[in-house]
């Protein structure tokens, strides 16, 4: 079987390109630089050098595949991700009309059926409606709450302990990983389904952002405690850490989202769950990349 897989260098693509290869499936990746792919090339995937905004660059890159597996990466510069979001979904759907037998699966998110005040899930919302309109064999996989989010707090906990939150301690979600999103994509992808689907994508447990906190503590051994603050003073802390001003805001609306619940929603045909917990997470992720960014620090 052949697949185009975008962004093979982040998360979730580099895992599942490597899954795939692993499965036997002809693999082709389309990477702004293809030097940091060379793992996968000396796998004998195929290495397509461009942008997946492109048209161009997707025709070429999905030309005689099965499947395409779509995803679009942040922009944490964007002054406005509805319009990123848009303009990948037409270079998808501009490059797929003309191969209208291939099999999208799309990385979409829960709460991709809102259109407003749900932050940057917004575009996840449009592009699902642009390809859903174009596209006649479309998987969208709506995915919880990423358990590496919390990544991202890594400075603040070096710094001084706390991670930094407009929601409540209290509010669970039931996070999942990147590993587990590109096994399932895997499976979705190998499986080659035929028409229009929505799948719910959600992690093993769920889990309140104290218990995130409290987890943590055990395993670096130091006090971590889930802060929250309001929302100018978290908007100001994401400017300083580089996210543009309208995507920081953007964040923040998304949190509350999260706040109220959206977690939960779970509207598509069949919820799949992946197996990796927040303690195995922060154990095998979480503590390498806390001791790192901790000796750098230094």
């Amino acid at each position: 079987m052949k697949i185009t897989v975008t962004t093979p260098t982040g998360h979730i693509g580099s895992k599942l390109s490597n899954l795939l290869l692993d499965r036997g499936a002809e693999v082709t990746v389309i990477a702004r630089d293809p030097t940091k792919v060379k793992d996968l090339a000396d796998r004998h995937a195929r290495v397509i050098a461009g942008e997946h905004s492109d048209p161009a660059v997707v025709k070429r890159a999905i030309e005689g595949a099965d499947s395409l597996f779509w995803l679009v990466p942040p922009d944490y510069t964007t002054k406005d991700p509805r319009i990123e979001y848009r303009r990948f979904a037409d270079a998808a759907a501009t490059a797929i009309s003309q191969f209208p037998k291939i099999k999208l699966v799309l990385l979409s998110s829960v709460g991709a059926n809102h259109n407003e005040r749900v932050g940057p899930i917004k575009g996840s919302h449009d592009a699902e409606e642009k390809l859903r309109a174009t596209v006649k064999n479309l998987t969208a996989l709506r995915a919880n709450y990423f358990i590496e989010n919390v990544l991202s707090s890594l400075p603040t906990i070096i710094g001084d302990g706390n991670i930094y939150s407009v929601v409540p301690g209290s509010v669970t979600t039931p996070q999942i990983a990147t590993a587990d999103i590109a096994a399932i994509a895997a499976d979705v992808l190998l499986a080659r389904r035929d028409g229009q689907h929505i799948l719910d994508l959600a992690g093993p447990e769920e889990i309140s952002f104290d218990q995130v906190a409290e987890t943590l503590s055990k395993t670096i051994g130091k006090t971590v405690r889930h802060v929250v603050v309001p929302d100018e003073a978290l908007v100001s802390g994401l400017i300083g850490a580089g996210i543009s001003p309208e995507l920081a805001r953007e964040l923040v609306e998304m949190q509350h989202a999260f706040a109220k619940g959206m977690p939960h929603e779970f509207l598509g045909e069949q919820k799949l769950t992946g197996k990796i917990t927040f303690a195995q997470f922060a154990r095998e992720v979480f503590l390498p990349s806390y001791r790192k960014a901790s000796a750098s620090a230094a």
